[in-house]
């Protein structure tokens, strides 16, 4: 059976691994200058070398003639190496092998000295997928193992591993390959399998292949069975279904020009075809960010075809960025996991950016209070047959008329549309508005929610750039105060009440001012009140009710 192309042309010396050099000029020098960890981590996506790496480093470690830290390739310790069948260089899948119990068996087996090289090497891939046992089971092994063992472990989450794992390595980060170096590394290797393809083939597969070199490898060679020496660009965007970048240059221009009819058009012949509208949504994504990028000034159009790279420089002439930025998230944002033949959330993403986003109205200024005395809020002032708050109805007197006379709307201009109150005339917050400052904070505060704890007040008034909440009892005015305290729970709400009331607002907790201390003194000379008290019961908290006449 014919070896594959990424395992054939697999790196064997530090610098034939592509785009690395930082991890491997460090490496050389660990190993020329005889300074080597006990234990390394190689973390980084998939494909960029960091097993390869490993078996490299393994070989240099035990090699009988290193150059400047490099591995010979020639002595028997690296021929073992490269045949995969030297006995002191272990390699564990920690997918596979992840329990505690294969953690104890390697401890076990640690201590045996080398058969044949001067380093027993260990190297456990996808380390993350250990178990926490298994996880503390490695830990006093790999933090003290004997002098002849070397651990080399490989990930591509390494925010799964436990800190206290990572500590004791030393870590090197893989980073993705750049496009340049995997067309180079490609071309390499079709120069030495004798391949002939296009220029322009190979920067489709490199763009596809996302930064891994072993994807870009896999594609090349699926490419080549598939279509055969010399390898043309248009055979490799049919295997990988680019085909439609027709239509996807078309869905381009079309939100570009804001037709949302024609976008949606475009979508639903994509979908009448049976093409697969997950490609149609990343080369619209890839397409978009290009325009994007080029609306601002920058340049990302490598694997691209001059004809391609024309259309979307034309396109980003004069184009809305905010409309683009806006178009490009909806989109890219799309979810086509659950049905991948249904173009409902391409058309829901087309549609939703092209709304434009409706201004916040501006806050109505607050009227100072008169007298020198916060009116009542709007919910209590309604109640225009009710008597003063905190005193009992009286059902023999009629409520007294008010010797204000009173004030006749504002007219609207005509064709203007009135902005939505957001204070009365007397500072008082509108409820719904005030029901709508609730609603965004009810998930605001660290150990006390402020939505909760503002439902609890007596009193909301606008006082200039003021939201003055009153409350009956110190303990909410304390608990607000000690949540706003805290820097981003003070900002979180800022950030709410502008959001909410158009405006830059501070709340302002206060306690009810002792005028209102005579009602409670009345309630508290309630015979139910005495009652409940000499059982044991506490007053905490007083609601009115109130009273249809």
């Amino acid at each position: 059976m014919a070896e594959v192309l990424y395992r054939k042309w697999r790196p064997r010396a530090l610098d034939q691994v592509v785009g690395q050099d930082t991890v491997t000029n460090t490496l050389r020098n660990a190993v020329s200058s005889g300074r080597l960890a006990h234990a390394y981590l190689f973390c980084g996506p998939r494909g960029t070398g960091k097993t390869s790496t490993a078996r490299i480093l393994a070989k240099a470690v035990n090699c009988l003639d290193p150059t400047d830290g490099e591995p010979d390739n020639a002595c028997d310790r690296c021929v073992a190496v490269n045949e995969s069948r030297a006995l002191d260089l272990i390699e564990i899948d920690a997918a596979s092998n992840r329990s505690i119990d294969d953690i104890r068996d390697l401890s076990d087996k640690i201590n045996f000295a080398p058969t044949e090289f001067r380093y027993k090497v260990y190297i456990v891939d996808e380390v993350h997928m250990l178990t926490d046992q298994a996880f503390n089971a490695l830990l006093k092994t790999l933090e003290e193992p004997p002098d002849h063992a070397i651990f080399i472990l490989a990930t591509t989450e390494v925010h799964r591993v436990p800190l206290t794992i990572v500590s004791r390595c030393q870590r090197y980060d893989f980073r993705r390959i750049s496009l340049d170096d995997i067309i180079e590394k490609l071309s390499e290797l079709c120069r030495a399998e004798d391949l002939e393809t296009e220029r322009e083939a190979l920067e489709l597969i490199a763009r596809h292949s996302t930064g891994s070199l072993r994807d870009a490898e896999n594609l090349l060679e699926q490419a080549v069975v598939s279509y055969d020496s010399p390898l043309r660009a248009d055979q490799v965007r049919d295997m990988l279904e680019l085909s439609g970048d027709e239509d996807a240059l078309d869905l381009c221009k079309s939100i570009v020009e804001k037709n949302v009819s024609e976008s949606l058009n475009i979508v639903n012949k994509v979908a009448a075809q049976g093409s697969d509208l997950r490609q149609l949504q990343r080369a619209v994504t890839d397409f978009l960010r290009s325009v994007m990028l080029m609306a601002v000034g920058a340049d990302d159009t490598v694997g691209f075809s001059d004809d391609t790279t024309e259309r979307l420089k034309a396109m980003s002439q004069g184009v809305d960025q905010r409309y683009i930025l806006r178009a490009l998230r909806a989109i890219s944002e799309a979810d086509l996991r659950l049905d991948t033949a249904s173009p409902l959330p391409l058309e829901l993403a087309l549609v939703e950016s092209s709304i434009e986003p409706a201004a916040a109205p501006p806050a109505a200024p607050a009227q100072p209070a008169r007298g020198g005395r916060e009116a009542a809020p709007r919910q209590y002032a309604q109640r225009q047959t009710s008597p003063a708050a905190g005193q009992a109805p009286s059902r023999s007197r009629p409520p007294r008329p008010s010797s204000r006379p009173s004030r006749a709307p504002t007219p609207v201009a005509s064709g203007a549309s009135a902005a939505p109150p957001r204070s009365g005339q007397d500072g008082s917050l509108d409820p719904a508005t005030w029901n709508e400052v609730l609603r965004a904070l009810r998930t605001t505060g660290a150990r006390f929610k402020l939505g909760a704890l503002l439902r609890g007040s007596r009193e909301y008034t606008l006082e200039d750039n003021k939201l003055v909440v009153k409350f009956a009892h110190v303990s909410h005015v304390e608990r607000i105060n000690q949540e706003i305290d805290n820097p981003s729970i003070k900002r979180e709400l800022k950030q709410a009440l502008s959001r909410t009331m158009g405006g830059e607002y501070e709340l302002v907790p206060e306690l009810i001012s002792s005028e209102n201390g005579s009602d409670t003194r009345r309630a508290n000379q309630s015979h139910l009140v005495v009652a409940a008290q000499r059982m044991g019961a506490r007053l905490v908290d007083r609601f009115e009710e109130e009273t249809k006449q």
